[in-house]
């Protein structure tokens, strides 16, 4: 896939970090990068509209991180989806998610390495630079 072309979803309830989240994938390439509240919103985007990757706190209001990742993985037309938990990882939270169908976690505090890392592996390399100066042809 291209990565300018991908649709990334984040789902975080703290304007701050979700403001700093969809900057970083937009710097890191991503072509859309949506945010919404709750898993219950987020759940209408994605009934709505195609997205290649999802990234979920584990704590929201209303639906929870956990809640989503369920509905995602039962529903037919998402269940492939990528999910990934953006959390303080514990053994709890680990064991949970896992066993809701997690595809990934993000720690928080994330860290930029870490992000291009999750994109690389569910969605593809970051665009190619366009480079403006011409290759040099070398006579024999």
């Amino acid at each position: 896939m291209n990565r300018s072309q991908a649709r990334v979803l984040v789902v975080d309830d703290e304007p701050t970090s979700s403001g700093a989240l969809c900057r970083a994938l937009a710097e890191l390439g991503c072509g859309e990068v949506e945010d919404v509240r709750h898993g219950a919103r987020a759940l209408r985007e994605l009934s709505e509209r195609r997205y290649d990757l999802v990234i979920t706190r584990w704590a929201l209001p209303i639906m929870g991180g956990r809640e989503l990742l369920r509905a995602v993985r039962e529903s037919p037309e998402l269940r492939l989806l990528p999910v990934v938990v953006a959390t303080p990882v514990s053994t709890r939270v680990v064991a949970e998610a896992a066993d809701a169908g997690v595809s990934a976690f993000l720690p928080l505090p994330w860290q930029r390495a870490t992000l291009e890392d999750l994109l690389r592996l569910f969605i593809g390399p970051p665009p190619r630079a366009l480079s403006l100066v011409p290759h040099e042809e070398h006579a024999p």
